[in-house]
């Protein structure tokens, strides 16, 4: 199984890398690079990363450079959205930044990685995640557009009260 890990991400690492020079470039600049996911209801998943080796395990490993503290939508919400939020990272903060934005920012569609590595489910369900997200960000633009007409409307009826008096 750990084989199948580590050749899983060494392939998403090497087509994110083939996907975009730039991240290839910002990923060997900060090479080699230790660290721990620690997903809600799930194991801790160490990964490894170096110019040549690229290892995922559940076994601990030494000298981690940071931690991501999330959960899985969260997550998913990261990849989708391409912000991050400082409050999950624990440990070496720039290093992290550096490293989720070499990866959010290399232009390569997730969801057909998705698909590519684990299968048409995981992607059908990224894929609906994605779409909510995007519905309930479009909701919450819609209801922010409607309150500031709102404020403005009111605003603009006490300067016509203040005139009449």
């Amino acid at each position: 199984m750990k084989n199948n890990f580590s050749g899983f991400i060494d392939n998403v690492i090497h087509d994110l890398e083939e996907a975009s020079p730039v991240a290839k470039a910002k990923l060997k600049e900060i090479y080699p690079i230790k660290f721990k996911v620690s997903l809600d209801g799930h194991k801790d998943i160490f990964i490894s990363l170096d110019e040549d080796k690229k290892e995922i395990s559940f076994s601990k490993v030494s000298g981690i450079n940071f931690e991501i503290r999330s959960s899985l939508s969260e997550c998913i919400s990261l990849l989708i959205n391409k912000k991050i939020n400082k409050e999950i990272i624990f440990g070496d903060t720039e290093l992290a930044i550096v490293f989720i934005n070499s990866i959010i920012k290399s232009d390569i569609d997730l969801i057909f990685l998705i698909d590519k590595y684990l299968g048409n489910f995981p992607a059908t369900f990224a894929h609906l995640i994605k779409e909510k997200l995007f519905i309930h960000n479009q909701y919450n633009n819609k209801n922010e557009l409607q309150s500031k007409l709102r404020n403005l409307s009111i605003r603009l009826d006490r300067l016509e009260a203040m005139n009449n008096l």
